[in-house]
């Protein structure tokens, strides 16, 4: 009977842990199930959880069904809480990737007949997977598992104190900022190039300014992105990195405006 108890309760701390683990491992670029099959990578989500569980200690208290209906739906959306803020980084280089290629020519298909659906922007999978190096080989790991660890200090697993849904919509202000200051500098040499290429046009006309412009604008981006990825991203990918310091200061403004 003790036994059958002891396993309810790790049980039972396996499954409220790995809620809260789960978003981030669907949702960061490196850890979801097109780089790490769902038989490994569930196994490492529940190893991680019980490694961060408060106190290392099972769940000894008994709850009736819908009382942990709610406890794994109040930990599920905690975990997609965080995960949006770990994404940050990744999500402003993929948005800074597709302005790119919407900006040189890349994904034109897409404006001009939106009916074929929308093109797969290349730049943006590979500024998805640079951030990703630059995050692991800055300690991403490390940071992320610090954020949960804070995490379980701030909301604990059986309080009901939820995080400030507004910090979700100045998220998406940031993100949508952040990438348009990111693409800025190519966005600004692609409009240059049309702009002169458009000068040539008028003296002469015979040649095909618009399917030269996609080659032109192609050539002198990547030429950029050369130096632009060695000196600037780096550095915003560092910046853009949440840490358990920048959850602290949520909780405080939380707290103070309540």
């Amino acid at each position: 009977m003790i036994l059958n108890d002891l396993i309810y309760q790790w049980l039972s701390a396996m499954a409220i842990s790995s809620a809260r683990i789960m978003p981030i491992f669907i949702m960061l670029p490196f850890l979801n199930s097109s780089v790490i099959n769902n038989t490994i990578r569930l196994p490492v989500a529940i190893l991680i959880g019980l490694s961060l569980w408060p106190g290392f200690n099972p769940v000894e208290e008994k709850f009736q069904v819908i009382e942990y209906v709610i406890i794994l739906l109040k930990e599920s959306f905690i975990g997609l809480f965080l995960s949006c803020l770990i994404n940050i980084p990744f999500w402003v280089l993929h948005a800074a990737g597709c302005i790119i290629d919407n900006q040189r020519g890349a994904t034109i298909s897409s404006s001009i007949d939106p009916l074929s659906g929308v093109d797969t922007s290349e730049l943006a999978n590979f500024f998805n997977l640079f951030c990703a190096v630059i995050f692991i080989y800055n300690g991403g790991i490390i940071l992320t598992l610090d954020v949960i660890n804070k995490s379980y200090q701030i909301f604990k697993p059986f309080s009901m104190a939820l995080p400030n849904l507004t910090v979700i919509f100045d998220l998406i202000t940031y993100s949508i900022t952040k990438s348009i200051m990111i693409a800025s500098p190519l966005i600004a040499i692609c409009l240059f190039t049309e702009a002169i290429l458009g000068l040539l046009s008028r003296f002469a006309p015979q040649m095909n300014v618009f399917s030269l412009a996609l080659t032109v604008k192609s050539f002198i981006s990547f030429m950029i992105l050369i130096f632009y990825l060695s000196s600037s991203i780096q550095g915003d990918v560092s910046r853009l990195s949440f840490t358990s310091e920048k959850l602290t200061s949520l909780e405080k403004i939380r707290n103070g405006s309540q």
